[in-house]
């Protein structure tokens, strides 16, 4: 039963603490316009964000955001090719993604130049970029294959948040699993003489211990609730397609409040783990 409940709870986390990324369409500055036509920097982002899925797979619980649904969250009247820096974070807080990263094609001299930054939304903070340049549309695109694992795996670096209450939750398992290989060890000649008396305290020890137990594991479910209701109500948010710029405001403010509330079922579902661990170490 204690195995069953921690695979359980361990499914949840993994489910609520999903980390988004989002790879917006490749923009283009001056005179580079002209020179790497729009389908062109759509096959660069299909490259990049094809990269993404790679080094970033669902089954380690990432979640690679789709074209359409980023270009659904744009302010009224407002291109990708628009945002930069962090404006880039604001749409990237506007659909609700972890991280959002952009490349941008420019000049230097006769060359052309390709530029990529990768930003954490909760915190502002760049955590990634490359630069390179080349003769031709093709080079970039070798550029981009060659810089996408380092660049990607920043978010490793940065991000899961459930790994430590996947963690606790080991630590737990390993715990059970422990305390359940005494079972085969030999039992001593005077074992007789102590047995009800230790069976009174180990009795009254789990009885202490289901106490805390119970209070954390309430206090985990409590918090992925959270986390998983916040991201559910904010993904939703960011699936409308605002009408007006005060739609567009509103929903800004609800998906604000509602990636507050993840973040609070998260920080209440670790705690509770962590209380899960403790209550079956000791």
């Amino acid at each position: 039963m204690k195995h069953l409940f921690l695979a359980f709870l361990f499914l949840l986390v993994s489910n609520a603490f999903a980390t988004y990324v989002a790879v917006l369409e490749t923009a283009a500055d001056g005179s580079a316009k002209d020179s790497v036509s729009l389908l062109d920097r759509q096959y660069l982002t299909n490259v990049l964000r094809e990269q993404a899925v790679k080094e970033l797979p669902a089954k380690e619980n990432y979640t690679i955001m789709t074209r359409e649904n980023i270009m659904q969250m744009l302010p009224p009247g407002k291109a990708v090719e628009d945002c930069e820096g962090s404006c880039l974070v604001e749409t990237g807080k506007n659909i609700a993604a972890d991280y959002v990263c952009q490349a941008r094609v420019g000049r230097f001299g006769s060359s052309l130049t390709l530029s990529a930054e990768l930003y954490e939304t909760a915190g502002n903070k760049l955590i990634a970029s490359f630069n390179g340049r080349g003769q031709n549309v093709e080079e970039l695109l070798v550029l981009v294959e060659q810089k996408s694992h380092d660049f990607f795996n920043m978010v490793r670096e940065v991000s899961r948040p459930e790994a430590g209450a996947a963690s606790v939750v080991g630590l737990a398992s390993s715990d059970i699993d422990r305390s359940n290989s005494k079972v085969g060890e030999s039992i001593p000649a005077n074992v007789g003489e102590n047995a009800s008396e230790k069976s009174n305290g180990n009795s009254a020890k789990k009885g202490v211990r289901w106490i805390p137990l119970t209070i954390s594991a309430a206090a985990t479910v409590t918090g992925v609730v959270l986390a998983v209701v916040g991201n559910s109500k904010a993904k939703s948010e960011s699936e409308k397609k605002p009408a007006s710029q005060e739609e567009y405001n509103k929903r800004h403010d609800d998906i604000g409040s509602y990636q507050t509330m993840r973040a609070v079922g998260v920080g209440i579902a670790i705690a509770g783990g962590v209380g899960i661990g403790l209550s079956f170490a000791f």
